[in-house]
């Protein structure tokens, strides 16, 4: 089996599961996934997911199978077929681009597929390129698109941003397109980090303002010196985020800002109370069907 073909894993679930299934993707770290709708099934969605098949095992592949299995059953889901495939390089390519369309986002911002023209009815919007490869972050996810529309509110002229689970490098290109100067984007998959730096190339057409990190946040903070930013922005599961919170404000600079999103709503309150015990004062919720984005400050 060559190394480059990808495993396609399709599945019926019920449409009111879709968040619960997007938060257990998450979960498992898997980030290259679609919805595609049925036109003769209403209540119903198709779920698509790309996997690299150099990454997935047999044993893996049933292990994924079973734990979604689980979720649906504890959702009261009990008929479901997961059927697998599996996608030369070429037949993947084809395959995701066509879940793919221009997003608007926010008032300002358009995320736009690399291979699709600008239209001109988007001319005035701040347009954001994005190839995903095998870093699946667009602004079509409630989680992100939260992100975005608290970005394009922030003032970023020359800022310095901490951007800790870059994945596609979406919201580093953002900060960078409302005028951050220095950027630090993290990632603990190297497919990510590549992603990242792909984009914010296809954008500006190099690299100037942005420094990459392999690895996981706790592990970077004891090697580089990760101190005094303006802002933050943390996309990432509300596990990882508990856990990091105290660091993250020795991270940010006085009166500085994270972003903190990937946090269902029914997780709000537990992230509100460490937010309160770590001196991080919020000053802003937004929600998004069953996701939430807080944003709060360093306060002396």
């Amino acid at each position: 089996m060559e190394k480059n073909n990808w495993y396609l894993l399709t599945f019926i679930i019920k449409m009111d599961l879709e968040e619960i299934i997007i938060w257990k993707f998450h979960q498992l770290g898997i980030t290259s996934y679609a919805f595609e709708s049925l036109l003769n099934i209403r209540d119903k969605t198709k779920v698509v997911i790309w996997l690299p098949c150099i990454n997935w095992s047999n044993n893996s592949r049933i292990k994924l199978q079973n734990s979604l299995q689980d979720v649906l059953e504890k959702n009261d889901q009990k008929y479901y077929s997961f059927t697998w495939n599996i996608l030369k390089e070429e037949d993947w390519t084809s395959s995701w681009k066509k879940f793919w369309s221009p997003e608007k986002v926010g008032k300002r911002i358009v995320v736009v597929p690399c291979w699709l023209e600008v239209s001109e009815e988007y001319i005035d919007q701040k347009i954001i390129k994005i190839d995903p490869g095998a870093a699946f972050g667009t602004g079509s996810h409630a989680t992100t698109a939260l992100c975005l529309e608290k970005i394009e509110q922030l003032k970023l002229s020359n800022k310095k941003i901490l951007d800790i689970g870059s994945g596609s490098g979406i919201l580093s290109v953002a900060a960078k397109s409302f005028g951050a100067k220095n950027i630090y984007a993290i990632d603990n998959d190297y497919l990510a980090i590549n992603s990242t730096k792909s984009n914010f190339k296809l954008n500006f057409g190099n690299l100037n303002g942005i420094k990459t990190y392999l690895g996981s946040f706790n592990e970077l903070l004891s090697k580089y010196t990760l101190k005094n930013f303006d802002f933050i922005f943390c996309n990432i599961l509300a596990n990882v985020i508990k856990e990091i919170i105290p660091d993250i404000r020795d991270c940010l600079k006085i009166s500085g800002e994270v972003i903190l999103s990937g946090i269902l709503s029914s997780q709000k309150d537990e992230i509100l109370k460490l937010l309160q015990t770590s001196k991080l004062e919020v000053n802003h919720v937004s929600s998004k069907k069953d996701w939430v984005c807080i944003t709060a400050q360093k306060i002396l």
